[in-house]
């Protein structure tokens, strides 16, 4: 007879097993009530004397998906993850826990609890708690080593990758290995451990250090390869050492501690905040508007652009047809012999068999004018080629994905008879790394078109930013206040090369002239003169790019630009440009002298993205980190400049805005989403702490 505890848990007795189910939506997260529920029902079958053993399953499509990271950022609740675990491994009945679709996190730590583990071989595994800036918290780098040893166990956990149970790397963990359902065999073991009387705990397997010295060297080579000396790195290896050098318990509680310790560590909080704002982007209303849409099956990549090869590469990942249509035969040729390189380097670096490169290439053809088009289902088009009225046009249905801003949309859409289609992407390079599309979607717009777009990069594990089509994309604009405000600094003398060094110690991989140069200071100077924003300021006609064009140094790609690049060494400054900032110093008010450069690119940063958010260009401002660290490469570690923000408080930020508005009041002056958040003491996320 089945017993309901709350809706969460459910207890069922079977010839003297208890079966303990989990049900809560969505994919049985072990929330803190059913922690309490699971709690009870596990003392209540341990002290039941009808019940011989326990099996512990999962309802629905997973076991578990383990912990809502958004409890982390609040008080613990009682019970602890850790005391569940421990309630499981010291009970006097055998537990058994039957894992199907994901175990994830706390989720498979429950199991590794458990005295035995049958698995469905589809089974996704994972810990992906460094991944939060996190160690585990249920005993996992404790139980893990002892199943499976010391190696195994830092590749599984340091990557946070996730892993099917029939994985080699993780065959200790099981007991049991099933093709389908994992109940009834996971009923059997449970009874035979109840008959023998005896059955194996984690805390006393030893078979992870059967080789002692091979251990110890596994985890000096780890800490060697990443010479880290803090860090979650670091506290994780320290948990994995312990497991084989302390006794079971005080391992748990050096594991515990450093838990705790690392919640409230930035680096974590970051961590969390992108994790959680990833998964979140998710969210558009288009989705819930337009139900159910068809798969889309046939791409067409239209133009020119290098950038229309590094998507197909995406697109034939994944099973797409995809076809070229260039302004000539010759042109769509080069497209396709780009995408075979890619996929050739792929082979050499061991990435790809050669079969495999062969079976995707065998999905990309090359089509001879445009008739390509009217069997397609979306069509990327970098609005490089005129379409004549003769053009064949695509079906009702297909989506028309206008690779740009809303000019480069609005001229298409002349073009195109089914309007409500019609979209911009922007994409970043190389496209097939980046895996990041801003989907800028205008007025309109019908909503199975942006479900249909949203969808079909979501089957090609890209991250998809909701975006209304008003002008440049979020990451064009954000990258164009850092711009903007770096040559704001050279016109009033701070030297470019300091600049830099100022954006890198933010966050960012590389600095604002640094990619001024690889993009070519031509190709940075048309864009400016491009950008007519209300309160747009053209810095190309003069100042630091002007003068460096006029003198040849048009970029990387030429050997100078602001940088000097000498064949076989590092970039270097040029002395020419230090003499032209010295030529130009002029600072009566002392600005500059009481400016810090970083905050000062930080501010310029965080006020435009409080007009982005003001504007309701992009859905929540979340999206603009997630942006700048997918896209613009800014530190995954430090989250994105607006958590980086609410961290150090917006009320500084505010004054460095307010000190460095003479300079350029397009960027500095505050906003007054700004002004806002600092009176009433809020941050874009959370309370600033300061």
């Amino acid at each position: 007879m089945e017993r309901d505890l709350t809706p969460e848990i459910h207890t069922e007795l079977q010839d003297g097993v208890a079966l303990i189910a989990l049900d809560r939506p969505v994919a049985n997260a072990l929330a803190p009530g059913l922690r309490a529920e699971l709690d009870l029902a596990l003392r209540a079958a341990i002290s039941d004397e009808a019940v011989r053993a326990i099996v512990l399953h999962g309802r629905g499509k997973v076991f578990s998906s383990g912990i809502d990271i958004n409890e982390y950022d609040r008080p613990s609740s009682s019970p602890h993850l850790r005391d569940i675990c421990t309630l499981i491994e010291t009970a006097q009945k055998p537990v058994v826990a039957a894992l199907h679709g994901a175990a994830l996190g706390a989720g498979l730590e429950l199991a590794l609890a458990a005295h035995g583990r049958v698995i469905a071989k589809d089974t996704r595994l994972a810990v992906p708690d460094i991944t939060l800036g996190l160690v585990p918290a249920g005993g996992a780098t404790q139980r893990l080593p002892r199943l499976i040893g010391a190696q195994a166990t830092l590749d599984f956990m340091l990557s946070g990758r996730v892993v099917s149970a029939d994985d080699p790397a993780v065959a200790g963990l099981w007991d049991r290995l099933v093709e389908s359902t994992p109940l009834p065999v996971a009923l059997d073991l449970a009874r035979e451990f109840a008959d023998k009387g005896r059955w194996p705990r984690s805390s006393e397997q030893d078979r992870g250090f059967a080789d002692p010295a091979a251990y110890q060297k596994s985890v000096a080579m780890v800490a060697e390869r990443l010479k880290v000396a803090d860090g979650v790195e670091a506290d994780l290896l320290k948990c994995i050492e312990a497991a084989q050098l302390l006794p079971f318990e005080r391992g748990l509680d050096l594991e515990l501690a450093l838990f705790e310790d690392r919640l409230s560590n930035p680096e974590a909080i970051c961590r969390r905040h992108l994790f959680a704002a990833t998964r979140r982007t998710a969210i558009m209303p288009e989705l819930a508007q337009a139900g159910t849409v068809k798969p889309l099956s046939h791409v067409v990549m239209l133009g020119n652009d290098p950038v229309l090869a590094e998507l197909a590469v995406s697109c034939l990942d994944f099973g797409q047809h995809v076809t070229l249509i260039s302004a000539t035969p010759e042109q769509a040729e080069q497209l396709s012999q780009r995408a075979t390189r890619l996929y050739d380097r792929a082979v050499r670096r061991g990435n790809i068999r050669p079969e495999d490169r062969d079976a995707r290439l065998g999905r990309l053809s090359i089509a001879v004018g445009y008739e390509a088009l009217s069997n397609a289902d979306l069509i990327f088009d970098t609005d490089e080629i005129t379409l004549s009225d003769q053009c064949p046009r695509p079906a009702s249905k297909a989506i028309w994905a206008v690779i740009g801003g809303a000019e480069r949309i609005a001229r298409r859409t002349v073009d195109i008879l089914d309007h409500e289609r019609v979209l911009g992407v922007r994409l970043y390079r190389p496209a097939y790394r980046q895996r990041l599309a801003e989907v800028l979607v205008p007025d309109g717009c019908h909503a199975e078109a942006v479900a249909g777009l949203a969808g079909f990069f979501a089957l090609l594990r890209w991250t998809v930013i909701r975006e209304a089509a008003t002008g440049q994309s979020v990451g064009d604009r954000m990258q164009m206040a850092l711009l903007n405000a770096a040559l704001a600094l050279v016109d009033a003398g701070v030297s470019p090369y300091e600049i830099d060094a100022a954006a890198r110690s933010l966050g960012f991989a590389t600095g604002p002239f640094e990619n001024a140069d690889v993009e070519g200071l031509r190709e940075v100077q048309e864009r400016l003169a491009a950008d007519t924003g209300d309160d747009a300021v053209n810095r190309s006609a003069t100042g630091l790019l002007a003068n460096r064009i006029a003198a040849g140094a048009t970029g990387k790609a030429a050997g100078k630009g602001v940088y000097l690049y000498p064949t076989g060494r590092d970039k270097e400054a040029d002395r020419a440009v230090l003499a032209w900032i010295e030529s130009r110093k002029s600072d009566p008010d002392g600005v500059v002298e009481r400016l810090d450069l970083a905050a000062a690119l930080q501010a310029a940063l965080v006020n435009e993205a409080a007009r982005i958010v003001t504007s309701k260009t992009v859905l929540r401002a979340s999206d603009i980190d997630v942006v700048m660290v997918k896209g613009a490469r800014f530190d995954p570690d430090r989250g994105g400049p607006l958590i980086q923000a609410d961290l150090a408080g917006l009320f500084g930020l505010l004054k460095v805005m307010k000190l460095a508005s003479p300079l350029a009041p397009d960027i500095w002056k505050p906003a007054p989403m700004v002004e806002s958040m600092v009176k009433n003491g809020q941050g874009f996320f959370r309370r600033p702490i300061v």
